[in-house]
């Protein structure tokens, strides 16, 4: 497979000015807890996106989106959104949010390439705003500082219904370090980073499991969650005196409450359990403890399966086999910003016979899963030129 320089050059003819590395997002826990301004485990990986650009000598912009096999092009002047931009939109949401700036922004020519170019809304515009603001600053010399390109990602969702970024992914994004996680407060969004325990010198590691489920099989109904998930808390917040927080409503209060449909308040039970599970989850691997995260990770498994009815019988299935296993101690469904990815906690040197079960699942669903080692990785990054043979 050709890396992105070799891309770039074979659709452009020219070599690129800039390469970025633009690490995945993974949401171990509390995925949905922005609902409630509860609490949230994050982390970065090595997936992701590369984005590769070079300059033009006129006002326009085109993209290739390798991954997807699919172009786009527009013209800065007159800029506007589309309906028809899908994943383009985070491109040009990046142009009008550095024009609305007053920064001089030029024609260019760019390439995306990784997972996170295939990925959800969400996790796909988190990814191109934050490599596309970097690459373009280190190309038109614009000097903005971190903090800056931060808030310029976020209020880029300005310009875009669907394609919009989340605050906390793209913190994580730009201030994640290797073999670190971050703690998220989603109230007043202060974080804090921790590290990982179950990397070397622990005897469990954690593996990402890819079902490798199409896109569409189960996106939609976490849109359509996410929307139901809106309106509860809209009425839940409407409902409650003034001043209260809505993560430290307790279930009871929940199933008496009035002003709530009976979907309402499953949905709001899921949501402040994901968000106490990110608070257990911390507490389990702040001690290295392998069985309590495990069971944390069954429990949230549970609750996504019977609350939120977010899962599969492919997923289903996965995670049904790893709990029969006694090398593995939990097994959960994560955000990546890719449906139907699983992380398991597996004793170290016993990853086969879990890889024995993936054998299985495909000859049974007809879908190749892939399983690759799950260690948080760094932050955003520009990619110097020695280091290009690599991507």
């Amino acid at each position: 497979m050709k890396g992105i320089i070799d891309v770039h050059k074979a659709e452009y003819g020219v070599t690129p000015d800039v390469v970025v590395e633009v690490p995945q997002v993974t949401t171990l826990l509390g995925a949905f807890s922005d609902f409630c301004s509860g609490y949230a485990l994050m982390s970065t990986n090595t997936q992701g996106l590369r984005v590769a650009v070079s300059k033009r000598n006129d006002s326009q912009v085109r993209v290739l989106n390798s991954t997807k096999k699919e172009r786009k092009k527009f013209q800065l002047i007159g800029l506007r959104s589309r309906k028809e931009d899908k994943w383009c939109t985070p491109v040009k949401s990046v142009c009008q949010v550095l024009q609305a700036a007053e920064l001089d922004v030029r024609g260019f020519d760019l390439t995306l390439k990784g997972q996170s170019a295939v990925a959800d809304p969400p996790a796909i515009t988190a990814a191109i705003t934050s490599g596309l603001l970097l690459a373009l600053n280190k190309l038109f010399g614009y000097e903005i500082e971190i903090n800056r390109l931060v808030r310029l990602a976020y209020n880029s969702k300005r310009f875009s219904d669907t394609y919009k970024s989340r605050l906390r992914d793209l913190i994580t994004i730009f201030s994640s370090e290797p073999g670190k996680m971050l703690r998220f407060d989603l109230e007043t969004y202060e974080y804090a980073s921790f590290d990982y325990p179950f990397t070397a010198g622990h005897d469990m590691g954690s593996w990402f499991i890819d079902c490798s489920l199409p896109a569409y099989e189960l996106a939609e109904e976490v849109a359509i969650f996410r929307a139901d998930a809106e309106r509860a808390f809209t009425a839940l917040r409407e409902s409650l005196p003034k001043g209260a927080k809505v993560r430290s409503v307790t279930r009871k209060e929940i199933i008496e409450n009035k002003a709530l449909q009976e979907d309402w308040k499953r949905i709001i039970s899921f949501v402040l359990d994901d968000s106490s599970a990110a608070e257990k989850g911390y507490e389990a691997l702040l001690s290295g403890e392998a069985t309590q995260l495990g069971k944390v990770l069954s429990v949230e498994q549970r609750n996504i399966a019977q609350q939120a009815d977010l899962t599969s019988p492919e997923v289903d299935w996965l995670v049904k086999r790893g709990a029969e296993m006694d090398s593995v101690s939990g097994v959960t469904e994560i955000s990546v910003g890719i449906i139907g990815t699983l992380v398991a906690l597996i004793e170290k040197g016993k990853e086969d016979e879990f890889r024995e079960k993936l054998e299985e699942y495909e000859r049974i669903f007809g879908f190749r899963p892939v399983m690759r080692e799950y260690i948080p990785s760094g932050s955003i990054r520009i990619i110097p030129e020695d280091e290009y043979p690599l991507i």
